[in-house]
């Protein structure tokens, strides 16, 4: 279980115009949404948020990095509502179940009876406050089986190497020595399984959860909070959707895009492009009920960044007509960005159509670098490398969702204008990746015979970034971004809504980082 989450504050208060709520059908309709006096989660987004620009005296060292930038936005989402809803950590006497900061995107998730709500309805100091509901699990993940592929959870013959690991040139990286080593990868999905033979000594364990308590009990299963970070046993992981230690996958794709990352060959088939990578697991998508909070997934990342990752990996996305919440995805990027965590996506499979809404989000995020072909004109940037799919011939694959991306219609951003070619908006994927290639089976023994989709692209570019921070551990984002960009291989032109860049090369990424920044 995870300790309460009502956070000891005064906590944030949020302000809302009688304009505001007229004009929101989230807020005018909310009412509706509840029957009796059931409690309902609502997302209460801040209207100050931190400037990210002013935070001064910021370390090198990527972890302590991250802790300050995390440190500094809970604090100032704490005095927020410490200044205005200091009522919220009354918890029952004030009908509120739970508080949790999301300090991430600047905003609350409160879990409260409606009397409780209708309070938050007149306070100052938010711009927004909308019912949280799940996303339907349709098309989240974005794995993808054609008939050449067969049955993806059938056994292959063992092969030294996978072909998509030898395609983009990662045995020759490693005789560089960019191995992954020293680099933890949080891979957000629906669980990973530990314990398979081809990830052993590749998974990230969190040092304040194991050995034996004051009562020689074994930490890692006492019940017991033992590190404090409010989560308890997280020994390699949590579980972001049941609130708990069970990091488990019963689906099947988490362990897949883990394996992809840092499978280290121990059953005869080497999958994995970072072979000396840490994966940290949070299940935070798709397992309960065919639905996904986005809070959820803002939450993992939060613990990914407190935790020391330097990598999120996450092979699912969320569709144009599903509504995702675009403002706060793009905060959780920039504040990526600043900590210095690469936060690698996939594209999606919508083929093409619907443009410029075809790639769902984060994935329509700007990366952290623009490409010289791209457009300069940005209300920000983000950590994001939005990644497409490519067979073994560097084809691209028909369902691999292509751009462009606009963000004109977004409050606070409108950036990256698109009108039917007069205006190009922002081009996207960022670069393209094998799909269709082996990996680890979720019976935790075996491989699969082809895991597809640019669910199976991502975890190559995860792990490409992983190579190249194992080189060089204080490379900034658009670093690591520029890296990839320049030395792919062109695909359809230099750069284009296809396939980006062009197809990874990671051989190539780690010569050119080495060059290139020193």
């Amino acid at each position: 279980m995870r300790h309460s989450r009502i956070i000891q504050i005064g906590a944030a208060l949020f302000h809302f115009s009688a304009a505001l709520i007229a004009a929101s059908p989230s807020l005018a309709a909310w009412s509706g949404a509840v029957t009796g006096n059931e409690s309902v989660s609502v997302l209460v987004k801040m209207d100050k948020p931190l400037n990210l620009s002013e935070l001064k005296g910021l370390s090198s060292e990527p972890h302590q990095r991250s802790m300050q930038i995390a440190q500094a936005l809970e604090v100032h989402l704490n005095k927020e509502v410490e200044k205005q809803a200091p009522w919220l950590k009354k918890g029952p006497a004030e009908g509120v179940e739970e508080v949790t900061p999301l300090w991430l995107v600047g905003a609350l998730r409160v879990r409260a009876k409606p009397s409780a709500i209708e309070k938050l309805l007149i306070v100052k100091g938010a711009s927004s406050l909308t019912i949280e509901k799940a996303k339907p699990i349709h098309n989240k993940f974005d794995s993808y089986v054609t008939r050449r592929s067969a049955d993806f959870r059938g056994r292959v013959e063992p092969e030294e190497i996978g072909w998509g690991v030898r395609k983009i040139g990662a045995p020759e990286a490693w005789k560089l020595g960019a191995d992954g080593e020293g680099v933890v990868v949080a891979v957000l999905d629906s669980g990973v399984n530990v314990n398979h033979p081809d990830l052993q000594g590749n998974v990230w364990t969190n040092a304040g959860e194991t050995g034996v308590d004051a009562n020689g009990y074994d930490r890692a299963t006492n019940g017991v909070d033992d590190d404090q970070n409010g989560y308890i046993d997280d020994v390699h992981g949590w579980n972001f959707e049941e609130n708990s230690a069970d990091i488990s996958d019963y689906l099947g794709h988490g362990t897949q895009a883990a394996g992809i990352i840092a499978g280290q060959g121990a059953g005869g088939t080497h999958t994995g492009v970072a072979p000396k990578a840490k994966i940290m697991a949070l299940r935070s998508c798709c397992m309960l009920g065919g639905e996904v909070a986005e809070s959820a997934i803002w939450e993992s990342v939060q613990y990914a960044m407190k935790q020391g990752a330097r990598v999120v990996s996450m092979s699912v996305s969320l569709k144009h007509w599903g509504k995702p919440n675009y403002l706060h995805w793009r905060r959780a990027s920039e504040v990526l960005n600043t900590a210095g965590i690469v936060h690698v996506n996939s594209a999606g499979n919508r083929g093409h159509g619907n443009e410029p809404y075809n790639i769902g989000a984060p994935g329509s995020n700007p990366p952290a670098w623009l490409h010289p072909h791209q457009s300069q004109e940005s209300s920000g940037l983000s950590s994001m490398i939005t990644v497409g799919a490519v067979d073994f011939e560097d084809h691209l694959r028909p369902y691999s969702s292509v751009g462009p991306v606009t963000w004109e219609q977004v409050s606070g951003y409108q950036d990256f204008p698109y009108d039917k070619g007069q205006k190009k908006g922002l081009i996207k994927p960022d670069l393209c990746a094998p799909s269709e290639t082996p990996s680890l089976s979720m019976d935790g023994v075996n491989y699969t015979l082809s895991f597809g989709g640019t669910s199976s692209s991502t975890p190559h570019v995860a792990g490409a970034v992983a190579l190249l921070l194992s080189q060089n551990p204080k490379m900034t984002v658009a670093q690591v971004t520029e890296s990839l960009q320049m030395s792919a291989v062109p695909i359809d032109g230099e750069f284009t809504n296809r396939c980006g860049a062009g197809r990874l090369d990671v051989l190539s990424a780690v010569e050119y980082a080495r060059r290139s920044f020193k």
